[in-house]
């Protein structure tokens, strides 16, 4: 392979479509299938041995992407909510059953394909092209050999021609399907509402020493104190090297040659519209009348020079009360018919009669600046400046990694910033994902400095612009408090549930209450509550007006008829309860169908693609012989 990728070092059948998991082994920890049976295993599917530390590598993997994106203390709060573990280890386990399969099925991977989706790894490519030794410096780096890779490769290529199989043979929806999920989707609906706010009941509840110490002895965990940690660091900043960055001129005249697509000023046209708009919906009779209104108005436009004023007066583009300007634009700005037209007239035409995607257009250029390159002169400081930034990057991180290997033993980082003059740091004391003055809430800083142990230095932390080396000089373990610490946390948290228990208790009685016939609005006068109402809103849009997010709540939503407008539970927001019924249904607007149907059709289609996918998954998963070793758990 190593042999046909120097032959072929450009691919042009399959790029940009085989990206997929560009370098599979990092996202799934190592993954590789183990033939051979070993006594350490965390699981065994039909007969092929899931390794122990490659089950390990991978859930070490997942951790530190919720670790780096969350912070260490809600990561590992995480693990339990989401059952990581067992999350992990099933992924693994379906990988193997989904490479069994594509072997049952007698599907192969050819070099051809497997050479295309190697070349068309991002971290294999310069400049666009597939690059020979990013390629061999990843798999030393890495320890990999090229044999290795590529049968990675080809299991990841085989993994993902199976799930497209099956996908495919499971996406069929009709068009009674995609015509209710339309009606369902886009109808409006009106609510009325009473709301029971927790706060309402604070006067009402009280809590004694018996409750409060009981609370706390059941749950110490939610008062738990974090970690936290004072972290010693060295800063090395490319802005305090740039001054002694040398640059020779022939440098900077071989960057101007060999980056010139950077230094083009591209062509720009500043012109004016008049758009006559097309519905979607419309029929062709009405289309052709909308053309043949184009074409009057181009008419009158060669017959005088204010084009503005029949901009003014035809246009039915938001530009027509500026005359129809639309400014100076470059290629890129407006859909491709348009820009063919605009792009290949002079100062001062008329363009004929254009069809763009909002209906007929008739253009006028006002101006036009062709495309440059902006001369050496003009842009060498520029350059300089850019190499210069560029070289003291380099330097800065070279110097970290210099100091990293200097300090490995000896760990003595104010000896070592007194010594070469580094910039050193001492922060308070401070736990994940607190801020860090001059750094921020940066998820490496944090991540770094919580791996380490008292004493202990971290590799160097990029954290543009700089590059840092922490120490961690002290920390104070997570402990549970004594009761005295946080005893007013405790008693207002346990005031909180109490009068959470009240609100629902109301909100029920009230839905009761109404689910046997009384109105609302005399349940409202009784008890003193304000009836509201929500105004008319999509049942599947995400937000109740006036109630919140609709997340949670959305399958009592969907429950709700007109034989049937009051639910059978109440709905809780973040401060209350609120118990509604349904008062009003506006029907979908069915003329939008059409312009919707194609993408609506699709999304049902991947949905069941999806649920055919995982129900496909879970028969394999009953047929074959897996065995788990549950100590990996």
């Amino acid at each position: 392979m190593l042999r046909i990728l120097r032959e072929r070092a450009t691919s042009w059948i399959l790029r940009g479509i085989l990206i997929l998991v560009a370098v599979t082994f990092i996202s799934w920890g190592g993954y590789r299938l183990v033939r051979e049976r070993k006594e350490t295993y965390a699981a065994r599917v039909n007969g092929v041995v899931i390794d122990q530390r490659e089950y390990s590598d991978a859930f070490q993997n997942v951790i530190k992407q919720y670790r780096d994106a969350l912070g260490s203390s809600r990561a590992e709060k995480m693990i339990e909510e989401l059952q990581l573990r067992e999350k992990v280890l099933d992924d693994l386990i379906a990988r193997v059953l989904i490479l069994q399969e594509g072997k049952r099925l007698e599907l192969t991977i050819h070099d051809e394909e497997l050479r295309e989706a190697i070349e068309s790894i991002p971290l294999f490519q310069m400049n666009g092209q597939f690059d020979q030794r990013n390629y061999e410096r990843f798999l030393r780096s890495n320890r990999m050999t090229t044999e290795d890779f590529e049968r990675l490769q080809r299991e990841t290529l085989m993994f993902a021609k199976v799930v497209n199989l099956i996908k495919l043979n499971g996406g069929k929806v009709s068009e009674e399907e995609i015509w209710e999920t339309y009606l369902f989707e886009n109808e409006k609906i009106n609510l009325t509402f009473l709301k029971v706010a927790t706060e309402a009941f604070k006067s009402r509840v009280d809590v004694n020493e018996v409750e409060i110490k009981d609370y706390f002895q059941k749950h110490q965990e939610e008062f738990r104190i974090p970690t936290f940690l004072r972290i010693q660091y060295l800063i090395f900043r490319p802005s305090d090297m740039e001054g002694r960055v040398q640059v020779p001129s022939d440098e900077i005249k071989r960057y101007y040659d060999l980056h010139q697509e950077r230094f083009i000023t591209p062509k720009r046209v500043k012109a004016r519209e008049i758009l006559i708009k097309v519905d979607p919906n419309d029929p062709p009779e009405k289309i052709g009348e909308k053309w043949k209104k184009g074409a009057e108005v181009l008419e009158k436009a060669k017959k005088t020079k204010d084009f503005a004023s029949l901009a003014n007066q035809y246009s039915e583009s938001n530009t027509a009360p500026q005359g129809g300007d639309m400014g100076w634009f470059q290629r890129g700005t407006f859909e491709e018919a348009v820009e063919k037209v605009l792009f290949s007239m002079k100062s001062g035409d008329l363009s004929p009669v254009v069809k763009g995607g909002n209906g007929f257009y008739v253009f006028k250029v006002e101006d036009v600046i062709e495309e440059k390159r902006k001369p050496f002169e003009e842009v060498k400081d520029q350059i300089l400046q850019a190499i210069k930034k560029e070289k003291a990057k380099r330097e800065a991180s070279r110097k970290a990694d210099d100091a990293f290997y200097s300090l490995f033993r000896s760990r003595d980082l104010e000896g070592f910033s007194r010594e070469k003059n580094i910039p050193i740091k001492t922060t308070g004391f401070f736990k994940e994902g607190d801020e860090i003055p001059e750094i921020g809430k940066d998820p490496s800083f944090h991540s770094g400095a919580f791996s380490l142990k008292v004493g202990e230095i971290s590799p160097v932390v990029a954290i543009p612009p700089n590059f840092y080396i922490l120490k961690l000089i002290d920390k104070k373990e997570s402990r549970i408090p004594s009761l005295d610490e946080v005893k007013e946390g405790v008693k207002q948290k346990l005031i909180q549930m109490k009068c959470d228990e009240k609100a629902r208790q109301v909100a029920e009685e009230l839905l009761g209450k109404m689910r046997a016939g009384k109105a609302m609005k005399d349940l409202a006068r009784e008890q003193g509550f304000s009836m509201e109402e929500t105004g008319f809103f999509m049942r599947a849009g995400g937000i109740v007006p006036k109630i919140g997010p609709s997340g949670e709540f959305m399958a009592i939503l969907s429950s709700l008829t007109e034989k049937s407008p009051v639910p059978k539970e109440v709905i809780q927001i973040k401060n209350g309860y609120v118990v509604v019924k349904l008062s009003g249904i506006e029907p979908a607007d069915q003329q939008k169908f059409p312009s919707l149907k194609r993408d609506l059709g699709r999304r049902l289609a991947s949905q069941k693609q999806e649920e055919s996918f995982q129900n496909w998954l879970q028969q394999l998963r009953s047929k074959a012989k897996i065995e788990i070793n549950k100590d990996v758990l």
